[in-house]
C-alpha cells in the first residue's frame, strides 16, 4: 500500500467520522436544512476520497473525471449551507454555473495535451474561489461562525489561501519543467483536505452548538423573569417592575419578553359598547 492509499483512506475515516456526527446533530435539531448540507457535504467530499483511492481500478477518464468533480459539487454544497447560514437565499443558477464550468473543464483535459500541473491550478481556482464565496458568506451570518480563528469562515479563507499558493506554484512547476514539485503539490493538496475536513466541521459543530447555548439561556433568562409574583395595581391593572415603576401589562411583556400583542374587543365589551347610548351632537 502506497503513501497516496494511505492518505485517502485516513481522509475517509475523518471524512466518514464527521459526516456521522453532522448528521447525527442535523436528526436532532429537528432536520435543519443547514445542518442536511453540512452533512451532505461531507458525505460527497467523503465520496470524493473514496474514488481517489479507487482510481487505479477505474477507466482513465472516469478516473480523472469523477473524483475530482465530487469535490467541486462538495465545495458548491457547503456553499448553499454557508449561504443558508448567513440567512441568504442559495444561488443555484450561479453555483449550478460554476460546477458546470468546472466539468467543462475537466472534460476538456482529457483531449488536451497539457501538464497536470496547469490541471491542477485549474482546480485550485475553482476550489479557491468556492471557499473565498463560503467564508464571506459566514461573515454575514452569527459572530460565532467568524469572530475566532478556530471558526468555520477562517478555515474556509485559510483553504482559499492553500489553493492559491497551490495555483502558483503549480504554474512555475509547469514553466519551468519542476517534475518533482507537481508529486509534492499534490501530496500536500492530500494532506491539505484533512486538515480542512476537520478545522472546518469540527468548528461548525461548535458554532451551532454555542448557538444553540445562546437559545436556550435567552429562553431561560426569559422564564425567570416572567415567574414568580408580580404586583399588579387592583383598580388600572398595571404592573410594577423592579425598579418600582407601573407600566401598562402590555409593554412589560414586550419589554421582558418576546411576547407582542395584537388589540381586539371581547365579546363582553362588545355588548356594553353596543348597549350604550351613542353620544349626543355637538353643536
Amino acid at each position: 500500500m502506497n503513501q497516496e492509499t494511505v492518505t485517502y483512506l485516513t481522509n475517509i475515516v475523518i471524512g466518514v467520522i464527521l459526516g456521522a456526527l453532522a448528521t447525527n446533530y442535523w436528526r436532532q435539531r429537528r432536520q435543519s436544512r443547514v445542518l442536511m448540507c453540512w452533512a451532505v457535504a461531507a458525505g460527497i467530499l467523503t465520496l470524493a476520497d473514496v474514488l481517489f483511492a479507487a482510481r487505479q481500478h477505474m477507466p482513465y477518464a472516469l478516473g480523472r473525471l469523477l473524483p475530482t468533480f465530487c469535490v467541486t459539487l462538495g465545495q458548491a454544497v457547503l456553499l448553499f449551507g454557508a449561504q443558508l447560514t448567513a440567512g441568504m437565499a442559495p444561488r443555484w443558477r450561479l453555483t449550478s454555473a460554476v460546477v458546470a464550468v468546472h466539468a467543462a473543464g475537466l472534460v476538456g483535459f482529457l483531449f488536451v495535451a497539457s501538464p497536470a500541473n496547469f490541471r491542477m491550478a485549474f482546480n485550485g481556482l475553482v476550489w479557491g474561489g468556492l471557499a473565498v464565496a463560503s467564508a464571506v458568506c459566514l461573515r454575514r451570518g452569527a459572530t460565532y461562525f467568524w469572530d475566532s480563528v478556530f471558526a468555520p469562515a477562517w478555515a474556509f479563507f485559510a483553504h482559499a489561501a492553500f489553493h492559491a499558493l497551490r495555483v502558483v506554484l503549480a504554474i512555475l512547476a509547469a514553466q519551468n519543467d519542476w517534475t518533482r514539485a507537481s508529486q509534492v503539490l499534490q501530496v500536500a493538496g492530500d494532506l491539505e483536505v484533512s486538515f480542512f475536513m476537520v478545522a472546518l466541521f469540527v468548528g461548525l459543530l461548535i458554532a451551532h452548538l454555542q448557538l444553540q447555548h445562546e437559545e436556550l439561556a435567552q429562553t431561560r433568562a426569559e422564564v425567570q423573569t416572567l415567574s414568580g409574583l408580580l404586583p399588579i395595581c387592583a383598580w388600572c391593572k398595571k404592573v410594577r417592575d423592579d425598579d418600582g415603576y407601573w407600566q401598562q401589562v402590555d409593554e412589560y411583556f414586550c419589554r421582558h419578553s418576546n411576547v407582542r400583542f395584537t388589540h381586539g374587543v371581547c365579546v363582553d365589551c362588545l355588548e356594553r359598547l353596543s348597549d350604550e347610548p351613542a353620544p349626543a351632537p355637538r353643536r
